[in-house]
């Protein structure tokens, strides 16, 4: 169930990447604005996130709606676009958030499981799991 969550929440996430207001997916789209920055999205070279009048931006090369790159150059003009579109920003974290918890319960799920499947084929992992939980236990009364 944690995975499905992880997938819709990462699902819903694109989604709304792929409408947020201002992005222009074509050069046609932009006629009449100007270029007012020019702005390199980390990790993601050639690709650029230019930021054009009326809170619009757009990717060039052409990112093909590749989640990871468009995140990125949403994320590299964020301060010069939050205030054109802050409830959109706000939207985006929230949707974030969501992607973020849910990837965490997966992967405690996913562990979870690990540990229920295997504790019959390796007799030892209870006793060593009950042994680092007490370690845990020692050093955080050490901690206190």
């Amino acid at each position: 169930m944690g995975n499905e969550k992880k997938w819709k929440a990462n699902r819903d996430k694109v989604e709304f990447l792929k409408t947020f207001p201002g992005w222009l997916s074509s050069w046609e789209q932009s006629v009449g604005t100007q270029i007012e920055h020019v702005l390199p999205i980390p990790g993601q070279a050639p690709h650029r996130v230019l930021v054009l009048s009326e809170g619009k931006f757009m990717m060039t090369p052409a990112p093909h709606h590749e989640p990871q790159i468009v995140t990125a150059g949403l994320l590299a003009a964020r301060p010069k676009l939050e205030s054109a579109h802050t409830q959109a920003f706000q939207h985006y974290d929230h949707l974030t958030h969501l992607d973020q918890e849910a990837g965490r319960t997966a992967r405690l799920e996913n562990i979870l499981k690990a540990v229920e499947n295997n504790l019959e084929r390796i007799p030892e992992l209870k006793t060593r799991l009950q042994a680092l939980v007490g370690q845990w236990d020692k050093e955080s009364q050490h901690s206190s």
